[in-house]
């Protein structure tokens, strides 16, 4: 067994008795190609009436030298907790999630903040008046830490990333689940292993 797998076992062992996860498996290049492919036909099109995406989360974690494609039972897995997307004009954040109950009752005391969500407001004071500015806006799907990886030794830059629709299809159908209970969805951890590359 070499360097690699002595880590990958323990790595997927750890994924395999996480809460909620039912599915577990190692991408290929081919793989991983493929779903960047989807993502980025989704990355096309207009989200929410308002602009393109870009998913982060989910680039990062293919960019790994490891991903790892989970398909889980999303009423129990335990996900990263942090705000996991905003609204961007180039470096500008123009929308962001905020968990703050305080925050939110005071931003919302401003008119010119827009809440699209309960907890996502997008300050329109920031938003481009120039319509080719405003092409530069993107809803940004950020890359998250693992919860499941805590503690693990020799693992670096991990980044956890949930697909859009059309990706979670792509990889039900790579990891053969038919499943087509809504609570049932998909994710992508990917990380390096130190020293390796």
């Amino acid at each position: 067994m070499g360097t690699v797998d002595v880590v990958i076992e323990p790595v997927l062992e750890r994924l395999k008795g996480s809460r909620g996860v039912l599915t577990v498996k190692v991408l290929s290049e081919e793989e991983k190609k493929a779903i960047l492919d989807v993502e980025s036909g989704v990355e096309e099109k207009i989200v929410y009436g308002m602009c393109k995406s870009l998913n982060q989360g989910v680039r990062e974690a293919l960019q790994r030298e490891f991903t790892v494609a989970v398909i889980m039972d999303t009423s129990v897995f335990e996900y990263p907790h942090h705000p996991h997307m905003n609204m961007t004009c180039g470096e500008l954040v123009v929308g962001e999630l905020v968990r703050d109950k305080e925050k939110i009752q005071e931003l919302k005391k401003d008119r010119t903040n827009i809440f699209i969500w309960e907890n996502f407001v997008v300050y329109m004071r920031r938003i481009p008046r120039i319509p080719e500015e405003r092409r530069r806006m993107r809803l940004v799907y950020l890359p998250r830490e693992p919860l499941q990886f805590s503690g693990l030794p020799n693992l670096v830059d991990s980044a956890f990333g949930t697909p859009s629709t059309e990706g979670d299809t792509v990889i039900k159908r790579m990891l053969n689940n038919k499943s087509d209970e809504a609570v049932i969805g998909t994710s992508l951890i990917g990380f390096n292993i130190e020293g390796e590359s």
